[in-house]
C-alpha cells in the first residue's frame, strides 16, 4: 500500500511542477510591452530581425506618417482591445496571451475569436502572423502615439 501512495505522491509532485513551470515560462510575452497603440506599417512574406526592422525605422527617420497607415490596435492594461480603420472602430473586444506567443482576441463586435501568433515584440514593432482561409501572412506593427490629422470632407 505504501508503494500505490508513493507513486500517486510522487506523480502528483511531477504533475504540479510541470504545472508551476509552464506558468512561469519565459515564452509568455510579457503584457507590460503589448500595452499601447500599434500602427499597422505593411504586410511581409517572413519575419524581420531586430536589425532589419531598426534599419526600416532609419530610412523613414521621426516622420511616422510617411510609413505608418492609420489603421491600429489598441491594447489597453485592463485586457480589451480596440481596431480601427481610419479613426472608425471595426472591432472591439477582450484580449489575453497564451503560452505560445499568441495574442487571443475575442471580439464582441463580430462575436468571434482570433488569434495574432507574435512573431516579435519589442518597445518599438509587433510582428503577427494571422491565418485567414489557407493562407498566412505576417502583418508589422509600430508602436506610437501619433495621431493622424482629421481627414477633410468637401461638400
Amino acid at each position: 500500500m505504501k508503494s500505490i501512495s508513493f507513486i500517486i505522491l510522487k506523480n502528483l509532485l511531477l504533475f504540479t511542477s510541470l504545472i508551476l513551470f509552464l506558468s512561469c515560462s519565459p515564452n509568455k510575452i510579457d503584457k507590460s510591452k503589448i500595452i499601447g497603440s500599434w500602427y499597422f506599417v505593411t504586410y511581409t512574406n517572413k519575419s524581420f530581425s531586430k536589425s532589419e526592422l531598426y534599419d526600416f525605422e532609419k530610412e523613414f527617420g521621426n516622420r511616422p506618417e510617411g510609413w505608418i497607415t492609420n489603421f491600429n490596435y489598441t491594447f489597453k492594461e485592463d485586457n480589451t482591445y480596440e481596431y480601427k480603420i481610419y479613426d472608425v472602430l471595426t472591432n472591439k473586444g477582450i484580449y489575453s496571451i497564451n503560452l505560445d506567443n499568441g495574442i487571443i482576441l475575442f471580439d464582441k463586435i463580430k462575436s468571434k475569436k482570433d488569434t495574432l501568433k507574435v512573431e516579435f515584440l519589442d518597445d518599438k514593432f509587433l510582428q503577427v502572423k494571422k491565418s485567414n482561409n489557407k493562407t498566412e501572412r505576417i502583418s508589422m506593427y509600430y508602436k506610437t502615439d501619433y495621431k493622424f490629422p482629421e481627414i477633410e470632407v468637401n461638400n
